[in-house]
């Protein structure tokens, strides 16, 4: 667990909120948050790369940093690989299960993504086919996550047909990066031979990505 590991830092007590100096409150508190932040994501890798941290605590340091404070920014996890080292891609994190009719794929993290061209970090968002699926009915996608090396999604794709079906597929997952004005990049991904597993059972896993071809 988190708490065995991190020495959390204490928030004063005896603060008392009110409606003329909730901004003051907060700004005096802003730099014990970052601290917070910073020790978490230079834990152990069992830590900065968990379930919870990812859920919770990714978002916000997003939310931090889309707010354009006037402090220094603290840095997400690790190292952030750039385009310049193509095998430095990252992985994702997903589960999947059949039951009552249904494959349901749950996407959740993935870390170590590429920053693009210029520094800039990629508005992610993952998409899912059933393979061999030229008609690209069973396409399915996540929302964007917008400027994160490290996005959490903890989003849900659904296929309704058969398991005998499903078990002649392969599933291919690709992360994207979306762009408003140019093409969409896609930066990497990986496909999972269903036919392989039992997927009555649930299968939890963190997957490398991978160069495949765009569609």
């Amino acid at each position: 667990m988190i708490i065995r590991f991190i020495s959390f830092l204490s928030l004063p007590a005896g603060v008392h909120v009110g409606r003329s100096n909730i901004k003051s409150v907060a700004e005096k508190r802003l730099p014990l948050i970052q601290r917070f932040l910073k020790s978490l994501f230079d834990a152990a890798e069992e830590i900065a790369h968990s379930d919870l941290v990812y859920t919770f605590f990714h978002p916000l340091l997003r939310d931090q940093q889309e707010a354009k404070l006037e402090m220094p920014k603290i840095r997400e996890v690790k190292r952030q690989p750039s385009r310049d080292n193509p095998n430095e891609i990252g992985q994702i994190r997903l589960s999947l299960q059949y039951q009552r009719g249904v494959l349901t794929v749950m996407i959740h993290h993935a870390k170590g993504l590429p920053m693009l061209q210029g520094g800039q970090e990629p508005n992610t968002y993952v998409k899912c086919y059933l393979k061999p699926d030229p008609s690209k009915v069973t396409k399915r996608k996540t929302k964007v996550v917008r400027k994160t090396c490290v996005p959490s999604f903890m989003e849900t794709l659904e296929y309704r047909m058969p398991l005998e079906v499903v078990q002649q597929r392969r599933l291919q997952v690709t992360v994207w990066s979306h762009d408003t004005l140019q093409e969409n990049e896609l930066l990497g991904g990986f496909e999972l031979d269903l036919s392989k597993h039992d997927l009555r059972q649930e299968l939890v896993d963190w997957h490398r990505l991978g160069s495949v071809p765009r569609n």
